[in-house]
């Protein structure tokens, strides 16, 4: 199979990007949806070659990539996988795998069908096609699910697609992936959403603050911006691992409030989080010199 057909099921920021990236490398592009005229929008918009509401012509393609919300993926995968040809490839790019790898798999595998989670570790809280360039993989890391529940044939050929798109490539376990995101990506978000929701009490209050905001505002503030729709399905699918870290976050957080309570300096506290950061960092740093 020359994986010369991509279909893209949502074309989003992710999504589009995958579909501008694919057409940019002369591969004929179909991409899915549900919207008729938001497909015709992203056909205007050059990053595909065709679009069609017509989930039947999955059989077209050699390549399929679901990129909508996490929690659609599993049941517009087993939408699809009936249409698609025995040999063809199913992925997805969701930022949960574990429940995502275990239901699509095994439905794949009865069609004929490799199907191989992914996850680019790219975005934005920027949304949809109108803001997608077939350079944004470039210089990121692209997951790739390797478990009982991950095709081997199919992640070698998406490894060699991701590639290409600029990516490093990662095979992990699902279940790590979990574990390594909630910390690393959900939390943040979470955290980011309820600072916004903190600030927009205060701001009842008082409502000129916003003359003093600066830069660590705006950074904290920015991905409070992302899709609620988007990110309330992230935060429900990986429930556990995120419920986990949440609160050993408030570990950290009530400690240094305790620490203020007691009207002592928060020096000393402040310096051990900074050591233990720097150190983390500077050893991660090493890692990655050894790699190069």
């Amino acid at each position: 199979m020359k994986n010369d057909k991509i279909g893209v099921v949502g074309a989003g920021l992710i999504g589009g990007s995958i579909a501008a990236y694919a057409l940019e490398k002369k591969k004929e592009v179909i991409c899915f949806g549900r919207n008729a005229s938001r497909l015709k929008k992203a056909l205007r918009s050059g990053i595909c070659s065709q679009v069609t509401t017509d989930f039947s012509r999955a059989g077209e393609c050699d390549i399929i990539f679901l990129s909508t919300p996490v929690d659609t993926i599993i049941e517009l995968g087993k939408k699809i996988i009936p249409f698609m040809k025995k040999g063809a490839i199913l992925t997805d790019v969701g930022s949960v795998k574990r429940q995502i790898c275990a239901s699509l798999f095994p439905a794949a595998k009865k069609r004929g069908v490799s199907f191989c989670g992914a996850h680019p570790m790219a975005g934005s809280e920027k949304t949809g096609f109108e803001n997608a360039r077939p350079d944004l993989f470039k210089g990121t890391v692209v997951f790739i699910a390797k478990d009982k529940n991950s095709s081997a044939q199919g992640g070698k050929i998406l490894k060699r697609f991701w590639a290409g798109a600029g990516a490093e490539c990662v095979s992990i376990d699902p279940e790590k992936h979990d574990a390594f995101t909630s910390v690393t990506s959900h939390l943040p978000h979470l955290i980011a959403f309820c600072f916004a929701e903190s600030f927009c009490r205060f701001e009842k209050k008082h409502p000129s603050v916003r003359r003093a905001t600066a830069g660590s505002f705006e950074s904290i503030t920015r991905i409070a911006k992302s899709s609620p729709v988007l990110w309330s399905a992230v935060f429900a699918q990986n429930r556990k691992a995120l419920i986990l870290r949440a609160r050993d976050f408030r570990k950290s957080l009530d400690a240094m409030i305790l620490s203020l309570e007691k009207k002592t300096s928060p020096l000393r506290t402040l310096k051990k989080i900074s050591g233990n950061y720097e150190k983390s960092d500077n050893q991660a740093g090493k890692k990655n010199n050894r790699k190069r």
